[in-house]
């Protein structure tokens, strides 16, 4: 599964990586150089001490890459192929807009008053002038779009994250960011709608478009999957708690841009 994140860049890949990776998917073991940017920017060590549970996670995140490889990712693929550009970064910004309400919530539980008016206000503006959300007007009066969440929350107020934790199908998390999973559902305001198939359609649609909207991203990936991407959640939840700084990002590298069939 593809991190939340903005990573960077280090060597290509030799031709042998991805037939190691395809064998590593499938067996649930290790595969490739677990060299990462991350790594070269100090973080090797300290990342690799939250992950104490890697052999069990490392098993898990190998049946996340099979049930991407033949059903979400073709799925995310399907989706982008038949939906204009303009149409997917509608869907976009709708679903943004729906996570501004749980954003706002959680800068307020972190007593964040200046960004939960923000996001609160990202909300109000862009349901009414942005039409439910699908133009991002907030963004035209300097109201800018930043992400938290209950996790992040409950590290503010000094709850131990715990173990680096891969859920199936969900991806990385950790013990702490886990049990918010379904308290979590509670600030996403699809989870209010009665009709059955109204919600499921919605949010299967959420889930295809965020999938589609991480092809580009996962070309960044480079050396072991599961070490970058690891390191790129911790790295992101570090930032979100305010304990650490973004690291820098180099150019993109034209080599990695071809798909590699995962």
């Amino acid at each position: 599964m593809i991190a939340l994140s903005q990573p960077v860049f280090a060597q290509p890949l030799p031709e042998t990586a991805g037939e190691t990776r395809e064998a590593a998917i499938q067996s649930g073991d290790d595969w490739g150089s677990a060299s990462t940017p991350f790594d070269q920017a100090g973080g090797a060590g300290r990342f690799a001490e939250m992950d104490p549970w890697q052999g069990f996670n490392r098993k898990i995140f190998g049946f996340n890459e099979f049930v991407d490889r033949y059903a979400l990712k073709p799925a995310a693929k399907g989706y982008r192929w038949v939906t204009p550009e303009w149409l997917d970064n509608t869907v976009t910004r709708f679903f943004s807009n729906l996570g501004d309400i749980g954003d706002g919530l959680n800068y307020i539980f972190q007593w964040r008053w200046g960004e939960a008016g923000n996001s609160l206000g990202r909300f109000g503006i862009n349901t009414t002038l942005g039409v439910a959300g699908l133009f991002d007007v907030a963004s035209d009066v300097d109201l800018r779009n930043t992400d938290t969440s209950l996790d992040v929350t409950l590290g503010r107020w000094g709850v131990p994250r715990g173990p680096y934790l891969v859920v199936p199908i969900l991806g990385p998390s950790s013990v702490r960011d886990a049990t918010t999973i379904y308290p979590s559902s509670y600030l996403w305001p699809v989870s209010y709608l009665e009709d059955d198939l109204a919600r499921y359609s919605l949010a299967a649609l959420y889930g295809v478009d965020l999938r589609a909207d991480l092809l580009d991203l996962e070309r960044n990936i480079v050396g072991d999957r599961y070490t970058f991407i690891r390191n790129a959640y911790l790295q992101r939840r570090l930032m979100q708690e305010g304990k650490d700084e973004e690291p820098a990002l180099p150019d993109e590298d034209p080599e990695l841009e071809s798909d590699d069939g995962w």
